[in-house]
């Protein structure tokens, strides 16, 4: 059997030549640009976890753009997530039983981590937040706030951005973690002040001076949270500065929800350039191209901040779908584990145990990406920065433990000899359903070199008599264990790190 491909890291993820200048008007298939299971299969990819089979099928059926709104709206009309027993629990309830306190964090990890096998879009997008409004449980401590910001994330995943920033602000996990909750007239804490220009609206340096922190900080005074008795927060008005406060050149007595507006009505470029710029990095390609965020920057604004007419613009458009960004940007730890098991057509209400997600919990804490533990206020560098020489055989092997996982389960296994029949019409060709699960899986195809390393993988040590005297079929009783070991050939691949 061959050896494994060798990986050039340093050319294997170069970033080539600049993108091609295309629009953001609507997508329109075309002979060049066509729209095939490599672009549906894109489009799941960046917006979720991955598509099963049966969604890239059905996503053919429909027109690009109508397929976005039915992912966006869908995701975006769902109701707010329904809390727990212990959503509002003290410090007192849990009465120092810290198995407890453990056992809830990891129902909500798990919680999170099922909705992004099964749901997709807005798990992932609440994510993304999670990456912007920083914060970090074990600052903060109290499940009950864990919770809350949660749900916030939740619940304005496609909401308003502005009220989305004023809510955030006031936020338990918030002021805990940027000691909002110690900000007060005569002591004013600057955190929470700079962070909410430098990293949550504005970017470093863009739009205001170290004065505006200042005053910023007196504005936000008085709101309180005590993580020691994880009680819930209040606005305490002895501890405000009622005096006036010049915020961006203008003067008056603003407020906590006053100096948050300012921010939108003093400085909209400002934030409209730095969000969009942020979500088409994440999104789209880790560099910016001006002229797309000068359009949705514009699409911001003019929404009064609304952020679903932004993502609809950009998940619609012709840029979007441009060949280049099909298999362009580096995989996180989760989009590395958690779409093995979306491919295996794993559902968490029927197929994964509890004990599934502590794995894949450990394995991409492991690989640097943990569920409510960021490593700063400045969040996961992302791109380029989850692999390097230690963290690239981690992945190979973590994503090969979550496919032996899936093979412990029989129906898992059964649903990969499905897939197999489905993209083949029932092929006996080791060949062409070595081709079409590649491309199923890294949404292209392999030089020859390595097709063909591919297909030795596949027949795995089915003698090659059995192939070329047409008894191997895909009814055989080895072929998910066949699936699996491409799947780990596949695993070691620069294209398999490539979303």
């Amino acid at each position: 059997m061959p050896a494994p491909v060798h990986i050039d890291f340093e050319n294997a993820f170069a970033p080539g030549a600049s993108v091609l200048i295309d629009s953001l008007d609507p997508y329109v298939p075309s002979l060049a640009k066509p729209w095939n299971s490599r672009r549906v299969a894109h489009l799941y990819r960046r917006l979720g976890f991955g598509a099963t089979r049966q969604q890239i099928e059905q996503g053919l059926q429909m027109d690009p753009s109508d397929l976005v709104d039915q992912l966006l709206d869908a995701a975006a009309a769902l109701p707010p997530p329904a809390p727990p027993a212990w959503a509002n629990w003290t410090t007192a309830t849990y009465a120092g039983n810290n198995a407890l306190v453990d056992a809830h964090r990891q129902e909500l990890r798990n919680r999170w981590y099922s909705d992004m096998l099964d749901e997709g879009v807005r798990a992932k997008m609440a994510f993304f937040w999670h990456n912007h409004f920083v914060t970090e449980l074990l600052v903060y401590g109290c499940n009950a706030y864990m919770w809350s910001y949660y749900a916030l994330l939740h619940q304005y995943a496609f909401g308003n951005f502005r009220d989305f920033v004023l809510e955030m602000g006031k936020n338990p996990a918030m002021l805990v973690y940027l000691n909002g909750n110690v900000n007060e007239a005569g002591e004013p804490n600057e955190n929470y002040a700079r962070e909410l220009m430098e990293l949550f609206t504005m970017g470093e340096g863009n739009g205001y001076t170290q004065f505006d922190v200042v005053e910023m900080a007196r504005s936000l005074t008085g709101w309180k949270a005590s993580f020691n008795d994880c009680t819930p927060p209040f606005f305490d008005p002895g501890k405000f500065d009622n005096n006036p406060k010049t915020l961006f050149g203008v003067t008056g007595n603003f407020d906590f929800t006053s100096a948050h507006q300012s921010i939108f009505s003093e400085r909209p470029v400002q934030v409209s350039r730095f969000i969009t710029g942020k979500i088409y990095r994440h999104f789209v390609f880790e560099q910016e191209e001006s002229y797309v965020i000068n359009d949705l920057s514009a699409t911001f604004r003019d929404n009064n901040w609304e952020l679903l007419p932004v993502l609809k613009q950009l998940f619609k458009s012709e840029h979007f779908f441009e060949e280049r960004f099909l298999t362009a940007r580096m995989k996180s730890p989760l989009e590395t584990l958690i779409p093995v098991l979306k491919i295996a057509g794993a559902s968490s209400t029927v197929h994964v145990p509890p004990a599934w997600w502590n794995d894949i919990a450990f394995w991409s804490d492991r690989l640097g990406q943990v569920i409510f533990g960021p490593p700063n206020v400045a969040g996961w560098p992302e791109h380029r920065s989850w692999i390097n020489e230690s963290t690239l055989v981690s992945r190979w092997n973590y994503a090969a433990l979550v496919s032996a996982l899936v093979l412990q389960n029989a129906a898992l296994r059964e649903n990969l000899r499905d897939l197999a029949i489905a993209l083949t019409g029932n092929s006996k060709d080791p060949a062409l359903i070595t081709a079409a699960l590649v491309e199923f899986v890294l949404g292209q195809a392999l030089d020859p070199i390595y097709s063909h390393a591919a297909v030795e993988y596949f027949k795995a040590s089915i003698p090659e008599g059995y192939f070329t005297d047409g008894s191997w079929n895909l009814s055989w009783d080895e072929v998910p264990y066949q699936i699996d070991n491409l799947w780990k050939y596949l695993f070691k691949l620069p294209e398999f790190q490539l979303n």
